[in-house]
């Protein structure tokens, strides 16, 4: 039996939910995911059950807009793929995701381990990961960045040096950028050394997350309960 296609949003259903992803999205930037959901529906004109019509939960809404900051990552990513020069194309792609982090409260908080082991998060990285690895190995080949670092570190030193520009109670973009600026120069080969580690196991550390997260939420619906 053929499946009916689901129905468009009308006109208005459609209006509030680009409201709520912008209120919610806004909230986020400033006061990270910890925002009231109350605050978001008031910010976006709207009632808390046309919210949660439209995103059920508040994670909900939050994959709603870490989808649209992937989808710019990958735009920044082909930017620097399509950079002449591919030194200036790698370093003005960490420049722009680690300022878009630091501006960010809500995405920063967002990649780190609160949604690291979310399949929807993982699905969203799949769209990602290829371009990363096209631009790592475009930079190696040019002999510009040392050999042994791996794609699943990239974004581990974005957010390190996003973290560093909010060490303080307000985030300054320019001490991001200060030790990213060292980081970078960590890249470079003229000076490596053998890393005493290797990269971590991107898969394995958002399985073990996802189990951590799958724990938590039931031992909280078993207090709930209780």
């Amino acid at each position: 039996m053929a499946t009916t296609p689901a129905k468009p949003l009308r006109a208005d259903a459609e209006r509030n939910r680009l409201h709520i992803l912008e209120a919610a999205a806004a909230a986020f930037a400033d006061g990270g995911l910890d925002v009231p959901v109350a605050e978001i529906a008031r910010r976006a004109g709207v009632g808390p059950g046309t919210l949660f019509r439209r995103f059920p939960t508040k994670d909900d809404l939050v994959i709603a807009i870490l989808e649209q900051r992937f989808q710019a990552f990958c735009e920044v990513l082909d930017a620097a793929l399509a950079q002449p020069d591919p030194w200036r194309g790698f370093v003005e792609c960490m420049e722009t995701v680690v300022a878009m982090q630091v501006r960010d409260r809500g995405m920063l908080e967002s990649v780190g381990e609160r949604f690291f082991g979310d399949p929807r998060v993982r699905e969203l990285k799949q769209q990602v990961d290829p371009k990363l690895e096209a631009l790592l190995e475009r930079v190696q080949s040019a002999g510009v960045v040392r050999d042994d670092i791996e794609h699943q570190d990239i974004p581990v030193l974005i957010q390190a040096a996003a973290r560093a520009g909010c060490v303080m109670p307000s985030c300054d973009p320019e001490l991001s950028r200060r030790y990213l600026a060292i980081m970078l120069d960590g890249l470079r080969p003229a000076a490596a050394t053998p890393l005493p580690v290797s990269a971590p196991d991107i898969d394995e550390l958002e399985r073990r997350a996802h189990r951590r997260a799958t724990a938590e939420r039931a031992r909280k619906r078993a207090h709930g309960s209780a």
